[in-house]
């Protein structure tokens, strides 16, 4: 069982019993949106034992919002009395966001407590984004909807896989526009949990999804996928 709490600043989505040893996923919402709009998704992360902090702000694109989260659970998971002291694994934290929030979470991954990050159809046109391509700490996981007229894959999400300097997976759904991960995240829920147990959690079936010889992605209809460094 999972449920919404309030922190400042951020909607955490977590079960209501945690355990020792909870990774972290840090959400980052599209332009003009809160969690809310995405809560299906960030329900069911949390039904895999995450713990997700989405920041509440409708412009996530800086990243600072997203950290600001990672940094409110780092105290959290230290102070006596709080429903978080010792349940967290800060060493094992992703980011994840749609659309600006995508962009937020590329620029969350500048920082080094990041491990992994899985920008969600990033609206990341311009050289900020780029930049922090070539900056991340861990692999990367980039989601494209080849429908997609607001954030075309070859303009924002192209850009972002030449410059990445560490392992990156790009999987796109050809058959998405660019609102189809809102509300319970469609068709890359699947992915972005598979994606976040491998890198999180070292589940290698999981992974098998995105790499080698039976990748599950590379054979499924409708997607296409490229890869560079390995996953």
């Amino acid at each position: 069982m999972t449920r919404g709490y309030t922190g400042p600043a951020c909607t955490v989505f977590r079960p209501v019993e945690l355990k020792p040893g909870s990774p972290i996923v840090l959400w980052g919402n599209g332009t003009g949106t809160q969690p809310l709009n995405y809560a299906g998704l960030l329900h069911h992360l949390a039904s895999y034992g995450f713990v997700v902090a989405a920041a509440n702000t409708p412009n996530a694109g800086s990243g600072a919002e997203m950290l600001a989260c990672l940094d409110w659970l780092t105290t959290e998971n230290a102070r006596p009395g709080s429903a978080y002291k010792d349940k967290l694994d800060l060493a094992k934290v992703g980011a994840t966001g749609h659309s600006q929030g995508g962009r937020g979470a590329l620029m969350a991954g500048r920082d080094p407590r990041v491990k992994t990050t899985a920008p969600l159809m990033p609206a990341a046109m311009g050289g900020d984004p780029a930049a922090a391509a070539g900056q991340q700490h861990g692999p990367m996981l980039l989601l494209s909807g080849g429908a997609d007229g607001i954030a075309p894959p070859a303009t924002n999400q192209k850009p972002v896989f030449d410059a990445a300097a560490m392992p990156v997976t790009w999987l796109t759904d050809q058959r998405a526009g660019h609102l189809a991960p809102m509300r319970d995240g469609g068709a890359y829920k699947a992915a972005l949990t598979a994606w976040f147990l491998y890198q999180l959690d070292g589940d290698q079936t999981a992974g098998e999804m995105f790499s080698g010889d039976r990748c599950g992605y590379c054979t499924a209809a409708g997607w296409t996928v490229e890869a560079r460094g390995g996953g």
